[in-house]
C-alpha cells in the first residue's frame, strides 16, 4: 500500500489518471444517448422497488406511532413492531376504502350528470354570448362575438374526430396507464415488506456506513440526515393535511349552498392544492368551469368562497400547520416550481420546495463551514508571510 501510495505521487502518475478520465469523459459523451436509454429502462425495471422504498418511507411515522406509543409495553421482541406493521396497513386500506366509499359514487354522478347535460352547457353558453353580444352592441363596445359559437362547434366536432382516429393509441395509453397501475400496487406490497424488515435494513446500513466512514463523520452525517428527514416529513405531512382540510371545506360549502358536483369540486380542489402556489388557483378555476356551465350566480358565490378560503389557508392554516418557514425566500418559490416542473415534470413541481430546503441545510450544515474554514486558512497564511516579510525587514535594518 505505502509503494502504491508513492507511485501515485509520481508527475506520470497524473498525466496517466488524466488521459484516463479524458478517454472516459469522451466515451460518455460519445454514448450518451445510449446511457440515456439504458438508465431509463434501469429505473422503468426498478420502479417497484424505488415505490416500494417511498412508500415504506411514508408509512414509517405511522408504524413508528404505533409502536413506541400504542404497543410499546409489550415484552415480546418484535412483536410490537409487527403489530405496528400491521395497524398501518389497515389504517392505509381503511382511507382508501372510505374515500371509494365516500367519493367514487359522488365522482360517478357528478361525470355522469356532466356529460348527459353537455348539449345544454352549450345551449347555455350560446345564450351568455348571445346576451353579452347585445349588451356590447347597447353600449357601442366593439367586438365580434359572430364566429364564436361556430368556432367552439367546430373545435367539439375536431375533437371527436380526433378520439375516433386515434383510438389505438388512446388504448395503448390506457394500457400503459394500466401497466403503471399494477407497477405501483406492486411497490405498495414490497413497500410493507421494507416495513417489515426495517430493523434489519437499518441495522445492515448502519454496519455498512460505520465500515465507510469514522465516529466524528458518522455522527456530522446523522444528525444532517436526521435534518433532511425532519424537513421533508413535515413537508409532505403538512402538505397533504392542508389539502385534506381544504377538500374538506370546499365540500362542506358546496353541500351547504346545494350546489352540483360538489364531490368532484372537492377532490379537484384538494388534489391541485397539492402543488404550490398555482395549484390552488387552478383548482379552483376548474370548479368555477364546472359550475358556470351549470348556474353562473353558483360560480360567483364558489369563486368568492376561494378568495376567502384561499387568503385563510395562507395567513392563518399555512403557518400554524409548518410552524415556520423551511428556510426558502418566497420570492424563489415560483422559481423554484418552474424549474422543478421543466427538469422533472409533475414530481419536480411537487418536490422542488423540499429538495430546495435540503439543500439550504446543507449548504449551512455542510458548505458554508468549509468555506469558512478555507477563509481561515487563506487569513492565517496571509497574517503569517506578512509577519515574516516583517521580520525580514527588520533583520535587513
Amino acid at each position: 500500500m505505502k509503494q502504491f501510495k508513492e507511485k501515485l505521487v509520481q508527475p506520470w502518475a497524473a498525466y496517466t489518471f488524466a488521459a484516463c478520465s479524458a478517454v472516459v469523459l469522451f466515451f460518455l459523451l460519445s454514448h450518451l444517448t445510449s446511457i440515456f436509454g439504458w438508465l431509463s429502462s434501469l429505473i422503468k425495471l426498478l420502479s417497484p422497488v424505488i415505490t416500494g422504498v417511498i412508500v415504506a418511507y411514508l408509512m414509517n411515522p405511522v408504524s413508528d406511532f404505533f409502536e413506541f406509543n400504542v404497543f410499546k409495553k409489550m415484552k415480546k421482541p418484535g412483536a410490537a413492531h409487527n403489530l405496528a406493521v400491521i395497524m398501518t396497513v389497515l389504517c392505509l386500506l381503511l382511507i382508501v376504502a372510505i374515500l371509494l366509499v365516500a367519493l367514487i359514487p359522488s365522482l360517478a354522478k357528478s361525470v355522469s350528470k356532466l356529460s348527459s347535460n353537455w348539449d345544454d352547457y352549450s345551449l347555455k353558453a350560446q345564450e351568455l354570448i348571445r346576451k353579452f353580444s347585445v349588451f356590447a352592441a347597447d353600449h357601442n363596445i366593439n367586438v365580434d362575438l359572430s364566429n364564436l359559437s361556430a368556432t367552439i362547434d367546430n373545435a367539439m366536432a375536431e375533437l371527436v374526430a380526433l378520439l375516433k382516429n386515434n383510438s389505438k393509441t388512446i388504448l395503448s395509453t390506457l394500457g400503459s396507464v394500466g401497466s403503471s397501475v399494477t407497477n405501483f400496487l406492486i411497490g405498495i406490497l414490497f413497500g410493507i415488506c421494507f416495513l417489515v424488515a426495517e430493523k434489519s435494513l437499518v441495522r445492515l446500513i448502519g454496519r455498512i456506513r460505520a465500515m465507510l466512514f469514522k465516529k466524528e463523520q458518522l455522527e456530522r452525517n446523522n444528525a444532517l440526515w436526521r435534518s433532511f428527514n425532519n424537513v421533508f416529513l413535515r413537508y409532505v405531512g403538512c402538505t397533504l393535511l392542508d389539502a385534506l382540510i381544504i377538500g374538506i371545506s370546499v365540500l362542506i360549502f358546496a353541500l351547504i349552498m346545494r350546489m352540483p358536483y360538489a364531490g368532484l369540486i372537492a377532490v379537484v380542489c384538494g388534489l391541485f392544492n397539492i402543488i404550490p402556489t398555482v395549484g390552488p388557483m387552478i383548482g379552483s378555476a376548474i370548479g368555477i368551469f364546472f359550475l358556470v356551465l351549470d348556474k353562473p350566480i353558483n360560480a360567483l358565490w364558489f369563486f368568492i368562497f376561494c378568495c376567502i378560503l384561499q387568503f385563510i389557508d395562507g395567513m392563518v392554516i399555512k403557518p400554524r400547520l409548518f410552524k415556520g418557514s423551511l428556510g426558502i425566500p418566497a420570492v424563489w418559490t415560483l422559481v423554484l416550481i418552474i424549474l422543478g416542473g421543466k427538469v422533472a415534470g409533475m414530481l419536480g413541481v411537487l418536490l422542488a420546495i423540499p429538495v430546495a430546503a435540503i439543500f439550504v441545510i446543507f449548504y449551512h450544515e455542510v458548505i458554508s463551514p468549509r468555506i469558512d474554514r478555507r477563509i481561515e486558512k487563506i487569513n492565517d497564511k496571509g497574517s503569517k508571510a506578512e509577519k515574516s516579510e516583517d521580520k525580514k525587514q527588520l533583520s535587513k535594518e
